[in-house]
């Protein structure tokens, strides 16, 4: 039997009954991560259209830790961008801290230039230039990652979409702790749940295999359970967990003792539905705030994990 799967709002909506001390951040960000969920599907006909190629999938590369999209084109992806921030900004100028910026977010995604050159420099990893972008736009640099991130997402979800199957049904050739895909950290990991045998329903898979869940372009992919995906560091004593005692239904974080990394994590043989990971790793701020009490790092900072 297969575990039913929540959606945005499905997710937010449990959490809020469990943790309503959560509810006024949660209300906050609820139609944001609707909407971003929402636009892949919006998106999809636009890329059949677009002149973007698609990169090929490269087995050499990945054994040696390079992301798909790493130095590839995104010629033919601004339509896309702009359209996914022509729905997405009116949402986030909702937000704390913001809504000031609204005027010079609208102008900066309708200029086709700097909005690709801080799209590329967002999968190369090149926070200098990402600096220099958000400068000469006027904008704190973390405020135009954010939006940057929020607006860019649903279009990378709609080019990982394209190719042959999910990288969590892949064989075991991406070994690295970032996105195959993008090269971002992920946002929240998660262990798979049981596997029930549909002919025998007293037959079970133990499941427990480690998936991490990328904060920008909602790939999914396996990863060693004893390693950090911020170091690479792995084996006895390198992996710790922090949970509350009791009704966590499985919720915890996964923090690294080397380097002092954390990820949220959501353990679903605990669970008898799948969360949408986009909205969990928001739903997870309680465990954010004991990391940060901790003096632990969050491996993806957001706007919710920094205190």
């Amino acid at each position: 039997m297969a575990i039913s799967r929540q959606t945005v709002s499905e997710t937010l909506a449990e959490t809020a009954s469990r943790r309503p001390v959560l509810q006024p951040v949660l209300t906050a960000f609820t139609p944001l991560l609707e909407a971003r969920a929402a636009l892949p599907e919006k998106l999809a006909p636009m890329l059949e259209e677009s002149d973007f190629s698609l990169p090929p999938w490269r087995p050499e590369r990945a054994q040696q830790g390079v992301p798909l999209l790493a130095g590839a084109s995104l010629n033919g992806l601004f339509p896309l961008l702009r359209e996914s921030a022509g729905a997405l900004l009116p949402l986030l100028a909702s937000l704390p801290s913001m809504g000031g910026y609204s005027a010079a977010l609208e102008g900066f995604f309708q200029r086709e230039d700097d909005a690709m050159k801080a799209a590329q420099a967002l999968l190369d990893g090149n926070e200098t230039g990402l600096a220099r972008i958000a400068e000469g736009a006027k904008l704190p640099a973390p405020v135009l990652v954010f939006a940057l991130e929020a607006c860019l997402g649903p279009v990378i979800r709609v080019v990982a979409a394209k190719y042959d199957s999910p990288w969590d049904e892949r064989p075991a050739s991406w070994m690295q702790g970032f996105c195959p895909v993008c090269g971002s950290f992920p946002s929240v990991s998660y262990l798979e749940p049981r596997v029930f045998d549909e002919k025998n329903a007293y037959l079970a898979g133990g499941g427990g295999k480690k998936h991490l869940h990328c904060a920008l372009c909602g790939t999914n992919w396996h990863f060693r359970r004893g390693a950090c995906p911020a170091c690479g560091q792995e084996g006895s004593g390198v992996m710790e967990l922090l949970r509350e005692t009791g009704g966590n239904r499985g919720e915890r974080v996964d923090w690294c003792t080397k380097c002092k990394s954390y990820c949220p994590s959501v353990d679903l043989r605990e669970r008898d539905t799948v969360p949408d990971m986009d909205a969990m790793a928001l739903g997870m701020m309680h465990l954010d705030i004991v990391a940060a009490q901790k003096g632990l790092q969050p491996l993806k900072p957001s706007f919710w994990n920094q205190f």
